[in-house]
């Protein structure tokens, strides 16, 4: 299993739980236990839907959960660009742009509907511990790269300045990368 099988709660005392994931649950190996409200119908449900559909695509359980919040969050996108463009064109048209014509009172009804959805199912996989497994997996893959980084200079035999020049470089790099994921393509 890519995650690891423990329950990503923290206790109160600020400590990661030490039950299995899904203990006590419908879910098993998966998710928070019992005693991190694992076992909540809507949790139930979300780990329910996303074994299912993890089945059908090959995927993992946390993968397909990600896959709902990020559909969800698409359709309500969608509509979102259907009402712009329909309110684009109502203005250049001579309308109000405070007042929306009437015929888009089922998008926006719609678009209700789908920002509800997409947050319900973002709250599910919340709770369902989607996210801090993900967090988990994350840190544990940023560990390996350090690893790795660090053994292939230990192999090369490098001087400390050089040693210290090369890990700059890496950092400013993985910085510079960063900023770019976020500003988006240049």
């Amino acid at each position: 299993m890519p995650y690891p099988a423990r329950c990503p709660a923290r206790n109160l005392n600020g400590r990661m739980c030490s039950h299995r994931a899904g203990q006590g649950t419908r879910h098993p190996g998966y998710g928070t236990c019992i005693w991190h409200k694992g076992a909540q119908h809507h949790v139930e449900e979300a780990w329910a839907m996303a074994q299912e559909i993890a089945a059908e695509r090959n995927v993992t359980p946390h993968e397909a959960l990600l896959d709902l919040v990020r559909t969800a969050t698409g359709r309500a996108a969608w509509i979102d660009n259907v009402l712009a463009q329909q309110m684009r064109e109502h203005v250049e048209a001579g309308g109000d742009p405070l007042q929306p014509p009437k015929t888009l009172n089922p998008w926006l009804a719609q678009s209700r509907l789908e920002r509800k959805l997409a947050a319900a199912t973002a709250k599910q996989a919340v709770d369902a511990g989607v996210m801090v497994a993900l967090e988990r997996r994350l840190d544990l893959e940023g560990e390996l790269v350090a690893a790795a980084l660090s053994a292939a200079l230990d192999a090369i035999e490098l001087t400390h300045e050089q040693r210290v020049a090369a890990l700059g470089a890496a950092q400013q790099h993985l910085l510079g990368a960063g900023g770019s994921a976020l500003n988006g393509p240049e």
